[in-house]
């Protein structure tokens, strides 16, 4: 029967889905990759222009098809859902939507990643125009991070969000929406958002598009350190730190008495850290604590078995010896 339907709406949308399609299949190793992999060997058999990349991605909670790096289907589709799945592919396949004038200069003023996570169900009535709804604004704004999740398909996923019922729409794990969302509304909530609201995956998606600085200006423009931005000078991957260590350099020479706000945080933070986010931690107090750090630091060192957490401590104090 899935296969049917999808036939038929490939032939429905014709020549939208001609031509070169590549999307990507991010697996995560665990439940339910079988059923995704299943569905994307169903659609490539269907439409001989799809290339589906495959990527094992053990960190992800979930499975999802992700037709473009902001546009992820953690669901498949099936029955009514099928439809606006093929319509999101030739969406992308083609020129961008046609959307009213004021919406589109509202979506070009969006200039943070914003995470818009759609929980839909399989056989709910009105999902499919929900999905309709939000996928042209994924579609032409980048920063507008989309995944369409199934509820029944991911149901912890749907209790954790604390879903009670489809269509819900979550901007950000805050604000949210069940049954109807107006397009110009989500993106006028997310055009208001404050920045220092935003969750550290948002912040995490802005690090890595090399906007460090904007990071740094907003917490500067705002004299005040984000929350969020301290998880991200603890996050266990290297590389997420190693861009929040670039924030925290800026705002040290830029406003020093700001920087020095953080120190509190990674100091208490320091007891129950990893060992190499611990050697961060003692990096990022020698650029933003003060003397009375040092003192704590210099009790600190003969409790350290680990012999470059203490040359850490030591290159620490030199710092802070040197701004002194």
């Amino acid at each position: 029967m899935e296969a049917n339907e999808l036939r038929s709406g490939i032939t429905r949308l014709g020549d939208r889905l001609n031509g070169t399609l590549k999307i990507t299949l991010a697996l995560t190793g665990r439940q339910n990759d079988n059923r995704f992999v299943d569905f994307c060997q169903e659609l490539e058999a269907l439409l001989p222009g799809l290339t589906v990349v495959r990527k094992m991605d053990k960190e992800k909670i979930l499975p999802g098809i992700m037709i473009t790096d902001n546009l992820i289907y953690s669901a498949i589709p099936q029955a009514r859902a099928i439809a606006p799945f093929l319509e999101t592919l030739a969406l992308v396949n083609g020129p961008l939507p046609h959307l009213p004038e004021t919406l589109q200069k509202s979506l070009s003023c969006i200039d943070i990643p914003t995470r818009l996570t759609l929980y839909t169900a399989v056989h709910c009535p009105h999902c499919p125009g929900m999905v309709r709804a939000m996928t042209p604004l994924a579609a032409a704004c980048k920063n507008i991070i989309l995944t369409v999740i199934d509820g029944t398909l991911f149901p912890e996923a749907a209790a954790s969000d604390r879903v009670m019922s489809v269509p819900c729409l979550i901007l950000n794990q805050e604000m949210r929406w069940t049954g109807n969302a107006p397009p110009a509304e989500v993106v006028e909530m997310i055009i208001n958002q404050d920045p220092s609201m935003l969750s550290i995956p948002s912040l995490q998606t802005i690090l890595e598009d090399g906007r460090a600085s904007w990071i740094a200006a907003k917490m500067m423009g705002a004299n005040a350190v984000f929350p969020s931005f301290i998880g991200l000078l603890l996050h266990p991957t290297w590389s997420v730190r190693l861009g929040a260590m670039v924030v925290l350099e800026e705002m040290a020479e830029t406003t020093p008495d700001l920087a020095a706000r953080i120190a509190p945080h990674l100091w208490k933070a320091f007891g129950e850290a990893d060992t190499t986010v611990k050697g961060d931690i003692l990096y990022a107090l020698g650029e933003v604590g003060d003397q009375s750090m040092g003192t704590r630091i210099k009790a600190l060192i003969p409790t350290l078995e680990n012999k470059d957490l203490r040359e850490a401590a030591l290159d620490a104090l030199a710092a802070l010896a040197s701004r002194s």
